[in-house]
């Protein structure tokens, strides 16, 4: 393992303040923490935007949607649709709040922050619905919302890695909405491990503890999003399994080279490669889950940020 120096000595610090892991609080709790922790130690300028907070109304409840604009920027902009990390569990707009600016001001875009409803309050498969739900908002209001149609992307970090894979193959059963791409950030591409129901990889085996994502905190979070384990064998939770994955936008995946969901990441490239999707996977060394929001304590990690937002520039472009 060569964990990034700052990124190690973020976890010692962590060890050493002592509590309980994330899978051991109240789920409010939880929350707080991953929030507090991501305002603290991730993106270290606060852009200016125009931001628009809005609740999307269905029929098995409500979710939130927040729109981040650059407020220098008129006519036509891209846009990022982005579903946040959490285990379906934790995060929210506050969370990503600092990093859904950045991504909004650097790439010149409108940054759709999808607020998905969570676990356990909402389980499977409300994140899922909610995403769904998302493309049909969308779709009938981009033209209104100052969006290019041609520039739009999703986007999607850990859980959100699911769950834009999930919008994606919506979209192209709709036939509303075409996007240019498909950024996955280290994503939960399959459940089965974590439900009884898949082999471990070597990265689910080598960084299991101790690496800032523990193999017992993504049971955890599978044991709270899900009904039952079984449902983590389905198409929409297993995406290797899935029929319709020859529908997807070019993709591209970023795994960290120290992170337990490493090898899925991996070889979800290969499995759309196989069936004619254009996707492209790269490890980014030195990294842990969770990199893109701890750029204000790593220089590396900042550095990787910015190496994303420029891939997904020549996307958008």
């Amino acid at each position: 393992m060569t964990l990034d120096p700052d990124l190690s000595r973020m976890l010692e610090r962590g060890r050493a303040a002592g509590g309980p892991p994330l899978q051991d609080m109240p789920v409010e709790d939880a929350r707080s923490a991953m929030r507090d922790m991501f305002l603290a130690n991730g993106y270290p300028i606060r852009h200016s935007m125009d931001l628009r907070h809005l609740t999307v109304q269905e029929c098995g409840g409500s979710f939130s949607i927040d729109i981040y604009r650059p407020s220098d920027m008129d006519g036509l902009l891209p846009a990022i649709i982005y579903f946040h990390g959490g285990g379906f569990v934790l995060g929210d707009a506050a969370a990503y709040d600092t990093h859904s600016r950045a991504l909004a001001h650097l790439l010149g875009a409108q940054v759709i922050f999808v607020g998905y409803r969570l676990a356990p309050e909402h389980r499977f498969p409300a994140a899922l619905e909610d995403a769904r739900g998302a493309i049909d908002w969308l779709s009938d209001r981009f033209p209104d919302l100052g969006i290019d149609p041609n520039r739009m992307l999703l986007m999607g970090e850990s859980a959100g890695g699911n769950l834009a894979v999930n919008a994606a193959l919506y979209a192209r059963a709709q036939g509303k909405i075409s996007f240019c791409g498909l950024t996955l950030i280290y994503p939960v591409t399959d459940m089965r491990p974590f439900t009884g129901g898949g082999a471990m990889s070597g990265s689910l085996e080598t960084y299991a503890r101790g690496v800032n994502l523990d193999m017992s905190e993504m049971q955890w979070f599978c044991e709270t999003y899900l009904n039952t384990p079984s449902e983590g064998s389905l198409p929409e939770n297993a995406l290797p399994t899935h029929p319709d994955l020859a529908g997807l936008p070019p993709t591209q995946i970023y795994t960290a080279e120290c992170d337990p969901l490493r090898d899925m990441g991996m070889d979800f490239a290969l499995h759309l490669t196989e069936r004619g999707v254009r996707a492209k996977a790269e490890c980014l060394p030195g990294m842990l889950h969770s990199f893109m929001c701890h750029g204000n304590i790593s220089p590396r990690a900042l550095r990787q940020f910015f190496r994303i937002v420029e891939d997904i520039a020549t996307q958008i472009d």
